[in-house]
């Protein structure tokens, strides 16, 4: 599968998930609600809440889990950014 390159906003439902298939440098931002977000071999467990986001930094599986109702934007970027330039990630 190809990596997105701009699936715009998403909706989730509580408890359900998205799936992200290799998709290093694509951006998640989340728009409302709780996400939380793991990547295939990283043992990071990350959460964003409204106005975060974080930048996929590897290939793989990724998969946004809804801990509540949420939003949330896709965009690929194009660059796979290092994690002192994330400043709005929370590693759970």
């Amino acid at each position: 599968m190809l990596p997105v390159i701009d699936a715009g906003e998403i909706s989730l439902k509580a408890r359900s998930i998205h799936r992200i298939e290799d998709g290093a440098g694509t951006l998640i931002e989340c728009l409302s609600g709780v996400l939380w977000i793991t990547q295939n071999g990283d043992h990071r467990d990350i959460t964003l809440e409204r106005g975060q986001r974080f930048w996929l930094d590897r290939d793989g599986l990724a998969i946004v889990y809804g801990l509540e109702a949420a939003r949330f934007r896709v965009a690929q970027t194009g660059a796979v950014y290092p994690r002192a330039l994330k400043p709005e990630v929370r590693a759970a």
